[in-house]
């Protein structure tokens, strides 16, 4: 569904630090936000799935966070519609 308004994006460097086996044989990545300079500013833990199949420990991956404006209203709308009726 194209809606015409720009999606408000944000990509950020990461580095994939390492890949957990989990007890019910998912895994989760472990990524280390890159500030630059060998500083990192914080952790991101994904399913490892949602990795690029070539992707390894020790690699730099670029992430894209976008904000779909569409759906963030159609959720606040949803929430105010429950809120009314709880009233």
């Amino acid at each position: 569904m194209v809606s015409g308004k720009e999606k408000i994006c944000k990509e950020i460097s990461v580095y994939l630090d390492r890949i957990e086996e989990l007890e019910d044989d998912t895994a989760e990545a472990v990524l280390l936000i890159d500030e630059g300079e060998e500083e990192y500013s914080g952790e991101l833990i994904l399913p490892a799935n949602l990795l690029p199949e070539d992707a390894a420990e020790g690699d730099y991956l670029t992430i894209k966070i976008c904000r779909d404006e569409d759906k963030t209203n159609a959720a606040l709308d949803e929430a105010r519609q429950l809120l009314n009726e709880l009233e």
